[in-house]
């Protein structure tokens, strides 16, 4: 893939978890932009003293109420948008859901649901997760390292490779 290089002005660090039951994941429908109205993992920005597991933890905590065990590392994915002129650094982060958790709770970030995996893409959701998805759960996978370019909510090129 080859593309004009340009200065982005501003890099934004975030997390996504994708919190799995048997066949169902647990998905936030998002009341305020980005993706508003859509579908996305529970998540969010790294604050200056965290890193991006310690994130990941207290994100889903504060938009889910559940408190996860072991969340594990599967993606790094850069979004560019020239439109917006930023770039996006997600780590993305998949987990059990814990035993005997409290039911989630929908917070003012949006509201939860458990969706089947064979039913996420037919969802509003964020323009990458049906491509990203299917990656996440596969048994015996590497990290998967990914650049996405975005134009508002849509993804006009990926390309992925396993680290």
């Amino acid at each position: 893939m080859t593309r004009e290089r340009s200065p982005l002005p501003q890099t934004h660090l975030r997390t996504l978890c994708f919190v799995r039951d048997g066949d169902r994941v647990l998905l936030l429908k998002r009341r305020h932009p980005p993706h508003e109205g859509r579908y996305n993992a529970p998540g969010g920005k790294i604050e200056s003293d965290e890193d991006p597991y310690e994130a990941c933890l207290r994100e889903v905590h504060e938009e889910t109420g559940l408190r996860l065990e072991h969340p594990r590392l599967r993606a790094l994915l850069t979004v560019i948008s020239r439109m917006e002129r930023a770039q996006w650094l997600l780590f993305v982060f998949v987990a059990d859901r814990p035993a005997d958790p409290p039911d989630p709770i929908s917070t003012d970030e949006g509201t939860l649901a458990w969706v089947r995996l064979a039913e996420v893409a037919s969802l509003p959701v964020a323009a990458d997760i049906p491509l990203i998805l299917p990656r996440l759960f596969a048994p015996d996978r590497d990290v998967l390292i990914g650049k996405i370019y975005a134009e508002g909510d849509e993804v006009v090129e990926y390309a992925f490779r396993d680290a």
